[in-house]
This record gives structure tokens, C-alpha cells and sequence, in this order.
């Protein structure tokens, strides 16, 4: 195989973004995934598809903000409609003893620069959102905030970043890295080695058995996220819908469909791509929908879906070069949150990759960060 500059392994939103912004640079950047782009059965897959700044942990406010600066043009960026929707998001309480909480939340996240976030009692959220059931007391409302759809974007990156010039390996799993002189030179595939300068490691729950090869172990496991959707309903709803305990995301996209995440799991065997659906969790997601919205009791769920994601020790990303190893930087353990921040973190890691210097938005986030994370 040709050699290139990088070699990006994974090609789901968070790779793609990545191969996208080294490409447009002028990098000879190849990205290669197992499966078609985007692969099924992934974190790309069966994200809810929030772009919120809300909420954030930690170092990701930094690189939630400067997402949704990117946000805002990048469907004219990418020539490709996302379905993004700025239509705000609400995280709503039925608890008042919850209240001081959730004022000290948006205190925090108005200091780290998220400005359009306040309180809003359950009436003014009644009539933003008036099917919100009056249980709801209260809730956080970010106006900034809003949705896309995961496949248009996952896809749209990387055609965008085969347009200027990346070479898109569909179907090509990167077996393992093959190292000399303290630095990796080259990915080896089914097809052979494939030589480049640079690895970034963009495979979510699949990342981890590569590190182990090179033995740099970190904390990274994989988890099943369970999505599912309704049939096509008259538009009623535009914001994001999130609930303080519940584990709820709840949105109706364009086509009419509310689209139900918030974390519950599903099954099956990241090794094999194979994850299934667990009822139960089915069941209790649309408990939960009908709590919060109880005009959708009875609305019937038409598709229900399952994708791999990668958790983190902290459940923060884990993004930046490894220590001791030249050549190899990390892009993984989102922890079911990193769609939204994905043309941030395709910018910085490509900035990274390019001259070596880390911005000071992936500081927080490097493997270092957690013990063991220095290769044997």
C-alpha cells in the first residue's frame, strides 16, 4: 500500500473529523475502518445526535463551546445537509429540592463561558415545549444548543475529506502497529503494511486492543448504547429534551420521528459487531419519553438500535499523544458524549498531529492523565 503522512483508524464521526481537517490542510492522510463507513453496530451509528454545550465534564466545555462555533457553518463547510437544527435543548427537574444543584451547574458552565445558559421555571419551559408534562418544576435552557444527524455527519466528513485528497479504506481493519527506533512506521492490514509518519487511534471501543499491542494499556472499555425511534408524528417539538435523573434524550427530527437515547444499554460483542437490543431497556426508555411528553403515550416505536461506544476511567475523552511512543495519538473514550464536540476535536488533533505543539483545549484530556497509561 501507498505510503502517507497519517493513518487515521476509525472512520466513525470522531475519525472522519479528524482525517477531514488533515486533509484540508494538504496531509496525506489515509482513513481506514473494518467496515463501511459508517460502521455499523458503532458509537457514529447510535449517537442521539445533541449538540450541546450543556452539562459538560470538566476540560470538554472548552471544546463544546468551540464546536458549535464550527457548528454553525459547517454544512456549507462540508457541502453536505446535516439536518442541524439550533433549536436549544432543555435538562429539566420535577424536583425543587434538586433546584440548587442545577442553579450551581449553570453558574459554573456561565464562568467557563457558556453565556446564553439559565434557569427556567416549568411554565416558560411549558411554553417552549407545550406538551412538557406539569410535572416538570424547572430546567436549564441553552438557546445555542440543538441537534444533527449522526449518519449525514459521519459521512459527510469523510467525503469531504476524500474530496481533498484522503484515501478512504473501507473494510480494512488495522491489525496491529508495527514500531522501530522508538516510533511507529507503519499500520499493518490484510493488504500489508501500510507505511506513514503518524497513527491517530479514532476506533472507540476497538482502540484499546490496539494500545495493548504496543503495550500501552489505558482505561478504556467499551459499553452498548440502545437508541430507538417512533413512527412520524406532526412536528411539536424543536428543542433537545434532557431529564436530571431519568436518562433521557429525547428530540423529533425532521422526518417527524422522536428519536429516544439517554444512555440505556443494549448487548451483545464489540469483538464480532454484533450488539442487540435488551427489551427491558426499551420498555423503561419509553416510560421515561411518556413521563416527560404524555401526549406520546401510545406512539408506536418503529426502529430500535444498538451501537459500541468506548468509556473512559474519568468519562472524559481521552485525546493527545502517547508518552514514550512517537507517532501514535489517541482520539477515544467519549463516553457517549462526544458527537457534538467532533469538528472541535477534528481540528485540535489535526493541529496536534501537524506541528507537534498540543492546544490548550486537549491539555486536560491526555492519556497521561491516568496511571499506567506509559507504555512497558
Amino acid at each position: 500500500m501507498r505510503a502517507v503522512d497519517v493513518v487515521v483508524v476509525g472512520a466513525g464521526v470522531i475519525g472522519s473529523a479528524i482525517a477531514y481537517n488533515l486533509a484540508k490542510a494538504g496531509v496525506e492522510v489515509a482513513l481506514c475502518d473494518r467496515a463501511q463507513p459508517p460502521a455499523g453496530a458503532t458509537a457514529s451509528g447510535a449517537s442521539a445526535g445533541g449538540v450541546r454545550q450543556q452539562n459538560r465534564i470538566g476540560a470538554e466545555m472548552d471544546l463544546a463551546l468551540r464546536a458549535v462555533e464550527i457548528w454553525r457553518d459547517l454544512e456549507s463547510e462540508l457541502e453536505a445537509d446535516l439536518l442541524y437544527r439550533r433549536d436549544g435543548m432543555a435538562i429539566c427537574i420535577d424536583d425543587e429540592t434538586l433546584l440548587p444543584a442545577l442553579r450551581r451547574r449553570i453558574e459554573r458552565e456561565r464562568e467557563a463561558g457558556l453565556t446564553d445558559v439559565s434557569l427556567a421555571g416549568g411554565d416558560e419551559l411549558r411554553r417552549i415545549v407545550p406538551d412538557l408534562s406539569p410535572e416538570i418544576v424547572a430546567g436549564s435552557w441553552c438557546g445555542s444548543d440543538g441537534h444533527a444527524d449522526p449518519i449525514r455527519t459521519t459521512v459527510g466528513f469523510a467525503r469531504a475529506a476524500a474530496a481533498r485528497g484522503a484515501s478512504i479504506h473501507p473494510g480494512t481493519p488495522v491489525l496491529d502497529l508495527m514500531r522501530s527506533g522508538g516510533r511507529v512506521r507503519a499500520v499493518m492490514t490484510p493488504e500489508g503494511p501500510l507505511p506513514c509518519r503518524h497513527v491517530v487511534l479514532a476506533a472507540g471501543p476497538w482502540t484499546p486492543a490496539l494500545l495493548r499491542r504496543i503495550g500501552c494499556p489505558l482505561p478504556i472499555r467499551p459499553g452498548c448504547l440502545q437508541m430507538q425511534a417512533t413512527a412520524a408524528m406532526p412536528a411539536r417539538l424543536s428543542p433537545v429534551l434532557g431529564w436530571v435523573g431519568h436518562g433521557i434524550s429525547l428530540k423529533q427530527v425532521p422526518g417527524g420521528a422522536y428519536v429516544v437515547g439517554g444512555g440505556w444499554p443494549g448487548r451483545g460483542e464489540p469483538e464480532r459487531y454484533q450488539a442487540d437490543v435488551i427489551p427491558e431497556s426499551m420498555r423503561k426508555s419509553a416510560a421515561v419519553v411518556v413521563g416527560l411528553i404524555p401526549a406520546l403515550a401510545g406512539v408506536p416505536v418503529v426502529r430500535a438500535w444498538v451501537g459500541w461506544e468506548s468509556f473512559s476511567e474519568d468519562d472524559q475523552p481521552v485525546i493527545g499523544a502517547l508518552p514514550g511512543i512517537e507517532g501514535v495519538t489517541v482520539a477515544a473514550g467519549f463516553s457517549g458524549h462526544g458527537f457534538a464536540l467532533a469538528p472541535a476535536v477534528g481540528e485540535a488533533v489535526a493541529r496536534t498531529v501537524m506541528d507537534g505543539r498540543v492546544p490548550d483545549v486537549l491539555k486536560p484530556l491526555g492519556p497521561q492523565r491516568f496511571a499506567g497509561g506509559v507504555p512497558a
